[in-house]
């Protein structure tokens, strides 16, 4: 203020007291001055926590995470399972992207081959994983875990989550593209995790139903099944085994058992049949447990109205004598009893291969839920909760196992929460108070013209 501003100031003070102008009530200015002391303290505090708040969104937790978890390892020397799994699978806002994103538990696509699938470590950290394509540019077949979390199979690709590396060698993986045409379906990974099957037409004339890929780079052609008859592959009964079923039958009444072992020239027949449904299927899927020792069947039919297929049917049954088993109760028991002769249990969905957990199938289309549900109350029977901001619902498992303890990250979950609602709550709240700290630093200047105020103080100098 000027001399002659406060000059001005003392002369008005001195009129306004000689004409006997009341003072200012004391306990407004008092509750003013302590209104405006909060404002300064709390206005630069809030707005603090709030870009405080966004910083570690941003860059908490960062890093490609290096998931080190112990593996069970057999007698067989290399065969190794994950002894855990993501309780939560979140979806940060922010991913990296990499080739070797270390010991892999789940794997979620991306909604396009085009784009690297989400790879989940067993503690719930996401990162993207690329993944070679097709060098002919043919639709990439869904991704498979290898039971141990270190290898992921993309068509006759395997890549080495831990160094990044692929195998075969591109010569090769040239060669194979150009020989074999594999489908959509995920390949089958043996039990030790040393080579995976990838059911694949080979081009020319017809001879084979597959190749064997080993993690070291070699290849083995699987001899066809039986002449020029389709088979529905289930997978490994054991590290060198595989099992597969001939439709010879009305409906799905005669599905018959062939198992090839390494080395061997052609499929063999145990003379074990499967019978299930007289019911036309418009699909049949086939996968074996991890230890070879129970067989799910899941079938689809046409939905008539929207001529999709929309809802899966399954029925368990005993690979190597063929006999039904039934399907888990809601205790997890097993008992043929309950079901009668081509019956099935049924879940909304088609299109997700499933998955296994404590020696029963579970559902990964819509979720990934077991059948095991004591209290009967919907949500129960979750087993990994799988946020909804995935593009696609499919995941897949390491071994298509959840095997071991599951494992919880609150902070990811609270992370995904924050970007989902809290920054747009959280930039309402700095408009707010960008509008409020405007108002109380221009009030009134738009309604009236400045006017003299009175002063606080009572006596002149």
């Amino acid at each position: 203020m000027s001399t002659d501003q406060l000059s001005h100031a003392l002369r008005n003070l001195v009129a306004d007291v000689e004409r006997g102008a009341k003072g200012p009530d004391a306990a407004e200015l008092w509750g003013a001055g302590r209104r405006r002391r909060v404002g300064t303290v709390v206005l630069p505090a809030v707005v603090a926590a709030c870009v405080a708040a966004v910083v570690a969104a941003v860059v908490w937790p960062s890093g490609v995470p290096q998931a080190v978890v112990p593996a069970e390892r057999s007698g067989d020397v290399g065969a190794s399972r994950l002894t855990a799994y993501p309780k939560t699978i979140a979806k940060p806002p922010f991913t990296q992207v990499t080739r070797a994103p270390s010991v892999t538990a789940a794997l979620v696509p991306s909604g396009g081959s085009d784009r690297p699938p989400y790879a989940v470590s067993p503690e719930g950290e996401v990162t993207r994983v690329a993944l070679p394509h097709s060098a002919f540019g043919l639709p990439d077949q869904a991704p498979s875990l290898s039971p141990d979390g270190r290898w992921v199979a993309r068509g006759v690709v395997l890549t080495d989550l831990v160094r990044g590396e692929t195998t075969p060698s591109e010569a090769e993986q040239t060669r194979l593209d150009r020989r074999w045409t594999p489908p959509q379906e995920p390949s089958w990974w043996s039990p030790d995790s040393r080579r995976v099957f990838v059911a694949a037409v080979n081009q020319g004339a017809l001879r084979s139903d597959g190749v064997v890929v080993g993690v070291d780079g070699t290849t083995t052609e699987v001899p066809l099944v039986e002449g020029g008859l389709q088979a529905t592959f289930a997978g490994w009964l054991d590290d060198d085994t595989l099992l597969a079923l001939l439709d010879l039958g009305e409906g799905l009444t005669r599905l018959e058992v062939r198992t090839w072992s390494m080395g061997d020239p052609s499929w063999t027949s145990d003379d074990v049949v499967l019978s299930w449904s007289r019911d036309d299927s418009a699909e049949l899927r086939a996968l074996l447990s991890p230890d070879g020792s129970r067989l799910l069947l899941t079938a689809a039919n046409i939905d008539a109205e929207t001529n999709e297929l929309a809802r899966t049917w399954a029925m368990l049954f005993d690979p190597r004598s063929g006999a039904r088993l039934g399907m888990p109760l809601t205790d997890g028991s097993l008992d043929v009893s309950k079901w009668a002769e081509g019956s099935a249990a049924g879940w909304e969905g088609w299109g997700c291969r499933p998955a296994w957990h404590d020696g029963l199938p579970i559902m990964t289309d819509r979720g990934v839920r077991g059948f095991v549900n004591p209290s009967g109350r919907e949500g129960d029977d979750e087993l990994v909760s799988v946020s909804s901001r995935y593009d696609q619902p499919c995941v897949a498992f390491a071994g298509n196992e959840l095997r071991g303890t599951p494992v919880g990250n609150p902070a990811l979950v609270w992370k995904e929460r924050l970007w989902a609602w809290g920054l747009p709550v959280l930039g309402v709240t700095l408009a707010g108070l960008a509008l409020w700290a405007w108002n109380r630093r221009h009030r009134g200047a738009w309604r009236q013209p400045p006017k003299r105020r009175p002063m606080i103080i009572t006596q002149p100098f």
